[in-house]
């Protein structure tokens, strides 16, 4: 018989925490009835206990690999146990792991325990795809449908908690359940018996005890204390040690053990200190799951982190410490709204912010971690300002954001975050500036960003976080590259950008971000290859653009960036590269299915896209003589293109098609002005001549 280090392996979603910690000590401390090891005595061994149970993915060590140690964990587990809900079955770790288990392992050793929802209800299931489907080898979950597991009911309504844990627990000694309870009843009767008999002795002792149990209490207050210390420590100093190695699965330890070690306390009897701590640690787990592609997960984290800050400062509004808390929970929310495309939400939450921090600012100015808080709130409001194309009001916004971090960053010693902070704000203002028609300032600041990320990179070569921000970087100034007509420039700045993404991915491929960061710039790099004349190169990075953003929209489909925005973008290199050579068909096949597609889109948060697609679709219907159609293509795409500097060019081809020339030429000697010689700008000009 196969030796295991964990008698199962607790599945379940972070929503659920509490379900996995209750089912891990009712499994761990059930003692089998003497009476049934004796009876299969000499036949089979049965464990007098059923331990340990692996529960947390806190048990991995910090510098591990998530997959590796989850899959390790998984392997050294005689059985696993689903703890089935609505947010389970959508949960991709939870799919993932019985997933493994049912193709490296037996799956007659999957036990499931319902805790919310309804097996095969639409909206409120509770089985994970992968419990009631059969798996792929390479882990891929079908379609076709498998039997169901036992599944125990841990609900009032159904087994109740005790009977849950005697199925499961019946399951796993291999005995019948029946037979499990008589055992168990009459253990109990006898434990009864020796409780009632012992309960007048102990009466007597009591009096001598309470002088003990006051000692004993101190005693805690005092371990209190200094495991309160050792929370602090890892939700600040710890934190920010971890935070620029790029390691999720050590961050995401802190937080989890925090969190385990506040859920053991009595709600009530935290004080609100604790209680912000708590916040932090939710804050940070729910900053993870966001990372790893599970937005609903991580809003459900950040809403649970809110609710207590907002409960907190309600108590003590002028306490500077419960402020601050209550801005970052705010933040968060606003964060995922943000990336849903929710901007009327967001902006709501990102104005909350503002007049959090400004309230800091009222209460103690000269305070350094308040000044950045304001710079904070000025650079989320310039956020929102340039997606609702406000770039009037998001430059001011973005330009006093970077005054203020480098003003505080010259006031204290280097610090290597305060850096990043000026990078990104620099980031936002060129992008601002290009929306505004300021290209080559947009180019000088891009220029200025990136060396902001490589001296941080120089002087500790190991920070992930100035590693990926100057990947990105790299991708804005290859674009502003471009718009300038420094083609090789560009196609050299994103192959740097790759390279160093090729880096952080090898690090901890668990990171969603950087498998974002990829996309953008294959998607990038292969227009640039497109317009270089590589066609062969172009499609490689565009196949592999494709795989990587199917990733992430399985992941989380909510994610409007991924499962609109850049599909939308990629779509149109697609587009641009089929048109290049000469395959109309493709074109067609590609844009066609793409605007079919569109009646459920955010159409004016993606209509700068949109148009560019109908540009492209009027190009394939010209070249094959259909040129009503295309001119039709080209007449909805125009009514879609904001008179803005960032879409001159879409324009400027739009007109130019339609045969509207003094619009085009005013448009042409506007772009000319601004040095602009983007390719795309350039073959318009020459159809157009």
């Amino acid at each position: 018989m196969a030796e295991y280090t964990y008698k199962a392996f607790i599945s379940y979603s972070w929503a659920d925490a509490k379900w996995g910690k209750w089912l891990q000590q009712a499994v761990e401390t059930y003692r089998t009835p003497k009476a049934l090891i004796e009876k299969h005595a000499g036949m089979r061994e049965i464990p007098a206990r059923l331990t340990p149970l692996f529960k947390d993915r806190e048990e991995q060590a910090a510098g591990a690999s998530i997959g590796a140690s989850i899959e390790a964990a998984l392997a050294d587990s005689e059985y696993l146990i689903v703890i089935c809900s609505p947010k389970s079955a959508q949960s991709q770790w939870v799919n993932h792991e019985i997933a493994w288990f049912k193709t490296n392992r037996n799956p007659d050793k999957i036990l499931a325990l319902i805790v919310d929802g309804e097996p095969g209800d639409a909206e409120r299931e509770c089985f994970p795809k992968a419990l009631t489907h059969k798996v792929a080898p390479d882990l891929t979950i079908t379609d076709a449908p498998d039997d169901a597991p036992l599944a125990a009911d841990a609900r009032e309504g159904g087994d109740g908690k005790r009977l849950a844990k005697m199925k499961l627990v019946a399951a796993m000694l291999g005995v019948g359940l029946d037979q499990l309870l008589r055992r168990d009843d009459r253990r109990r009767v006898l434990r009864a018996r020796v409780i009632a008999g012992a309960s007048l002795a102990l009466a007597l002792v009591m009096s001598g005890l309470t002088w003990f149990a006051v000692e004993q209490r101190n005693e805690a207050d005092r371990q209190r204390a200094e495991a309160d210390g050792l929370i602090e420590f890892m939700l600040t100093d710890l934190r920010e040690k971890l935070e620029p190695v790029g390691r999720l699965d050590a961050l995401d330890v802190v937080g989890q053990r925090a969190l385990t070690y506040y859920a053991g306390q009595n709600p009530g009897s935290l004080d609100a200190d604790s209680l912000g701590r708590r916040a932090r640690a939710l804050l940070l787990v729910g900053e993870i799951t966001n990372i790893r592609g599970d937005s609903e997960e991580a809003l459900q984290a950040f809403t649970e982190a809110a609710g207590t800050t907002q409960e907190q400062l309600a108590r003590d509004p002028d306490n500077e410490q419960r402020i601050f808390d209550h801005a970052q929970s705010v933040f968060w929310v606003g964060y995922i709204a943000y990336n849903r495309g929710e901007l009327e939400n967001a902006e709501a939450q990102f104005r909350e912010y503002k007049r959090l921090a400004d309230r800091l600012i009222e209460l103690n100015p000269d305070k350094p971690e308040w000044q950045m808080e304001s710079s904070y709130a000025e650079g989320n409001l310039g956020t929102m300002f340039h997606a609702q194309r406000r770039y009037a009001e998001a430059e001011p916004a973005f330009a006093l954001a970077l005054e203020r971090v480098e003003r505080i960053a010259g006031l204290t010693d280097y610090d290597p975050s305060q850096q990043i902070e000026i990078g990104t704000a620099i980031n936002w203002l060129a992008l601002t500036k290009s929306a505004l028609g300021r290209n080559r300032e947009a180019l000088s600041l891009h220029e200025r960003e990136a060396a902001v990320y490589a001296t941080v990179l120089a002087k500790n070569p190991a920070n992930a976080t100035a590693k990926n921000k100057l990947a990105i970087s790299h991708q804005f100034l290859g674009n502003a590259m471009l718009s300038l007509g420094d083609l090789n420039g560009a196609i050299g700045s994103i192959e740097y950008s790759l390279r160093l993404n090729r880096e952080l991915r090898l690090l901890d491929p668990t990171n969603l971000e950087w498998h974002e960061t990829e996309v953008r710039a294959r998607t990038i790099q292969g227009l640039n290859l497109t317009f270089a004349k590589k066609y062969d190169a172009a499609e490689a990075h565009v196949l592999q653009a494709k795989k990587l953003l199917t990733q992430l929209t399985i992941a989380d489909s909510q994610q409007e960036i991924w499962s609109e925005a850049l599909r939308l973008t990629l779509m149109e290199v697609g587009a641009e590269l089929a048109l290049a050579r000469d395959d109309a068909e493709e074109v067609i096949s590609l844009t066609g299915g793409a605007l079919r597609d569109l009646a459920g889109s955010k159409a004016e948060a993606n209509a700068i896209r949109i148009a560019g697609l109908m540009l492209l679709a009027g190009e394939a219907e010209s070249t094959r003589g259909n040129l009503r159609v295309a001119r039709q293509h080209w007449e909805e795409a125009i009514k879609l293109v904001p008179e803005t500097a960032s879409t001159e060019i879409y324009r400027y081809r739009l007109l130019a098609r339609l045969g509207r020339k003094e619009e085009a030429a005013e448009l042409a000697r506007s772009l000319d002005r601004r040095g602009i010689k983007h390719p795309a700008y350039q073959a318009a000009l020459l159809v157009s001549s």
